[in-house]
This record gives structure tokens, C-alpha cells and sequence, in this order.
């Protein structure tokens, strides 16, 4: 909370961008306690992600494949052929 309130300049400039008052919000950054109403509100006004306003909402999400295998990664070619010659009844093409 203390981010989104850096973010718009004060607890009063949150509050008019939640439709809120501003004791509401400073309740919020007293508490640490973000209703799940004004979540979404809070990350599309400030940047701040909602996994950090209510982690128990909005789990961080595991990383995706292109973000764990580094861009520095290429694929090795095998001499071998892909598919068992005897499988398919024929000679490796």
C-alpha cells in the first residue's frame, strides 16, 4: 500500500481513484489489509501488482518456460534417428 500511495502522490489521490474515502485508505496502509474490491483498482492505477496487495488472492504465478530456460539456450541436433528403424518396418531415411 505504501507503494501505490508513493505512486499517486498521497492517501487522498488513492482515495478519489478507489471511489473511497481517504480514512478508508489510510486504514488500508495502516492495517495491510487490502479488500479484494479495490485490488485490480490499485494495480491499474499504480503499477502495483496485485500478488504483492494480496498474495493470498493472487498468487504469484510460477515462471513460464521461456523465462526459465535462459535466450542463450540452443538446441543440440542428434546424429541418432528420432524413430526405431525395426518400428516402422523399414531403413533409417
Amino acid at each position: 500500500m505504501k507503494r501505490a500511495v508513493e505512486v499517486l502522490g498521497s492517501q487522498t489521490n488513492l482515495a478519489k481513484k478507489l471511489g473511497c474515502t481517504p480514512q478508508n485508505v489510510q486504514r488500508m496502509c495502516s492495517t495491510g489489509h487490502v479488500p479484494g474490491k479495490h485490488v485490480l483498482r490499485i494495480e491499474a492505477a499504480t503499477g502495483v501488482s496485485r500478488s504483492l496487495l494480496r498474495p493470498d488472492l493472487y498468487p504469484e504465478s510460477p515462471p513460464t518456460m521461456t523465462q526459465t530456460i535462459p535466450s542463450t539456450a540452443t538446441q543440440h541436433s542428434s546424429p541418432r534417428v528420432a524413430v526405431n528403424p525395426s518400428s516402422t518396418g523399414g531403413e533409417p531415411v
